[in-house]
């Protein structure tokens, strides 16, 4: 009976303790964000915290900076090539490493996830040297492709890792009611696999904006992407436009993020 009590008592002090533990990884990651939103509204011109007012004038200045908005039409192209990109690579290349019978599949399951492991100033210089050797000189097209480079292992991982989940027997019992392979990847597998590419696709759009250690060697002249454009603004401004511009980015993954929560469910991801 002693022993059943020590038990139980081990349990609970298990469980509080990975409660706290993850209470504050969550305190950790999402703080820094509250803090800079909340910078974004001070009313002071120099960044402080804690706010001492409210404003949305810093927003309001955000939108009426020509090179701000520049950046983010960058931004948003290279974020959607790069999604399209991720998708028409990163799906076949998943359904191949997992549903595939060749050789080698393996070495290619391991492969694709290289780019991802280098570090993102690595492969942004190593293919803006490998760019200069073709003439193909910095650009929304080279960032694309250097940022796709950098974040395709992401789209891959993900839909992978669903399709690995999925029961062989659905696939299996199409083929046996005479369905062909194309019907039953169009009707069984693909509805199936949904789940998993769209929120690959809102991760690999969210990098593709917000990448800066590979798009900081890629980019154009003419075509500099808001990350690029935020660390500008950081070494020679200090007002809470900088902030303003950060919440603005937090904003928008949020809202993406929701979006596929809402429609499709990350939950289903477990299914």
């Amino acid at each position: 009976m002693s022993g059943a009590r020590k038990i139980a008592l081990t349990d609970r002090i298990g469980v509080a303790a990975i409660y706290a533990i993850g209470f504050l990884s969550l305190a950790l990651l999402v703080a820094p964000s509250l803090i800079v939103v909340a910078i974004s509204f001070d009313t002071r011109s120099y960044v402080s915290f804690p706010p001492v007012g409210f404003t949305f004038d810093w927003y309001a200045k955000l939108f009426a900076t020509p090179e701000l908005i520049q950046a983010m039409w960058v931004s948003l192209k290279v974020g959607l090539i790069v999604t399209g990109m991720c998708l028409a690579l990163g799906v076949p290349t998943a359904i191949a490493c997992v549903r595939g019978r060749f050789k080698g599949r393996q070495a290619l399951s391991v492969f694709v996830l290289f780019p991802h492991m280098v570090p993102g100033i690595v492969l942004g210089i190593a293919i803006l040297f490998a760019g200069a050797t073709i003439n193909a000189r910095p650009s929304i097209g080279l960032q694309s492709l250097a940022v796709a480079c950098f974040i395709l292992a992401v789209m891959i991982r993900i839909v992978m890792a669903r399709l690995m989940r999925l029961d062989v027997a659905l696939e299996e019992a199409s083929a046996n009611l005479g369905a062909t392979r194309f019907q039953t990847f169009r009707h069984v597998v693909l509805p199936l696999l949904l789940p998993a590419i769209w929120a690959g696709a809102a991760f690999t759009f969210i990098e593709g904006f917000d990448n800066i250690s590979v798009a900081i060697f890629t980019h154009g002249h003419r075509d500099r992407p808001l990350p690029v454009e935020l660390m500008s603004l950081v070494q020679n401004d200090n007002t809470p436009m900088v902030a303003a511009v950060s919440a603005a980015q937090i904003a928008l993954s949020v809202v993406i993020l929701g979006v596929v929560s809402s429609t499709l469910g990350l939950e289903k991801l477990n299914d």
